[in-house]
């Protein structure tokens, strides 16, 4: 096999990632959470360690209360990269909710830091559970 034909693989998983991110992100906006899991686990398939997909995973499996499968998705995450506010912030709301205590170290005391993905739809997406979250405490603000 020539190197030539490695890169052509490269970039056509390359495209079929950006495909299934777009597609996530679409999903999602639109509320289409099943199609969301399942756009996710396609990028998984190829890139096992992607953690923007985990944590999008993990989001849509949320909306769909699948708790359990969530949980499953952000402790991944985390332990693959324990920077990662996004999963430690879910994990720390499911934890709550199922009022149990955490099967992994959040920890909170960690510096924060920007999960780094050049990706425009993962932003765009990261972007909409911000504003999805700034929301959801205006909702319960107001009761």
């Amino acid at each position: 096999m020539s190197a030539e034909s490695n890169v052509t693989k490269y970039q056509i998983k390359e495209e079929l990632r950006k495909q299934w991110q777009t597609e996530s992100v679409q999903y999602a906006q639109s509320g289409r959470w099943d199609d969301a899991v399942q756009a996710n686990q396609h990028i998984l398939d190829i890139f096992p360690e992607d953690i923007s997909t985990r944590n999008r995973l993990g989001k849509a499996y949320q909306e769909l209360g699948r708790l359990e499968d969530a949980l499953a998705a952000y402790e991944q995450s985390l332990l693959k990269q324990p920077s990662n506010n996004i999963a430690r912030k879910r994990l720390a709301e499911l934890y709550a909710m199922l009022n149990r205590e955490p099967a992994i170290h959040l920890g909170e005391g960690m510096p924060a830091v920007e999960i780094s993905d050049d990706d425009e739809d993962a932003a765009e997406f990261e972007e909409f559970l911000e504003e999805d979250e700034a929301e959801t405490a205006g909702d319960d603000d107001s009761h």
